[in-house]
Order: C-alpha cells, then sequence, then structure tokens
C-alpha cells in the first residue's frame, strides 16, 4: 500500500475524527507538490539531454551516405568519442522518421552487424 492509497482510505472512511480527514487531505495534497516538482525537475533535466545530443545525432546523421556504416565506421567518420552501443539511441528519431534504414552488414571475421544508411 501506498502513502497516497493510504491516505485516501483515511478520507474516505465513515465515523472518524475530521482531523484525521484534514491531515490525510492534507498529506495527498503535499503528494501531489512533490509529484509535480518531480515531475518539472525530470522535464528539465530530459530537455538539457536532448541539447546536450543533438549536435552528436547531426553529427552522425551528416556522416550517413549511400553506403551502410557501422556505428564504429560512423564514429570514426565523425570523429566523436562514443561508444558503439549509444549509436542506435542516438539515430533513432531518423531511423523512425525514415531518413535513415537498418541494414544488415557482413563484416569480415565479425560477421554480421547492424548499419546504417540514407533513406
Amino acid at each position: 500500500m501506498t502513502n497516497r492509497e493510504f491516505f485516501q482510505s483515511i478520507a474516505n472512511l465513515d465515523n472518524i475524527p475530521s482531523e484525521l480527514v484534514d491531515f490525510a487531505n492534507e498529506a495527498i495534497g503535499k503528494l501531489d507538490h512533490t509529484n509535480e516538482v518531480r515531475k518539472v525537475a525530470a522535464a528539465k533535466k530530459a530537455a538539457e539531454k536532448q541539447a546536450e545530443k543533438a549536435p552528436i545525432r547531426e553529427a552522425l546523421f551528416n556522416v550517413i551516405g549511400s553506403e551502410p556504416m557501422t556505428a564504429t565506421a560512423l564514429i570514426e567518420a565523425a570523429g566523436l568519442d562514443i561508444k558503439p552501443a549509444s549509436v542506435p539511441s542516438l539515430l533513432r528519431p531518423f531511423v523512425e522518421s525514415g531518413e535513415v534504414a537498418k541494414v544488415d552488414i557482413k563484416v569480415t571475421g565479425k560477421g554480421t552487424q547492424r548499419g546504417y544508411v540514407r533513406g
């Protein structure tokens, strides 16, 4: 049972002192305020992260051409210092919009890897 459920059940009971109902309603209000402050802070932090990632996204997008390239090749071509595992999440908006397509590339000695090409 969460605090909110506890306070709501107290506020909805019959035959209890009004002080308890008032306290429960006040506590619910405080929970709502805390959640709203947390939501605003999280949104601000997310916006800052997106602003930091925008130039990296654009640099990766600009080096993608008609030839499929792996994440490692994209990073080298763009001259970035990021991990290859972060490339799929950085390119997700372009993939979802259809500007970039994912393809499988056969790499000698490494098997099949994911590549990116202009869509």
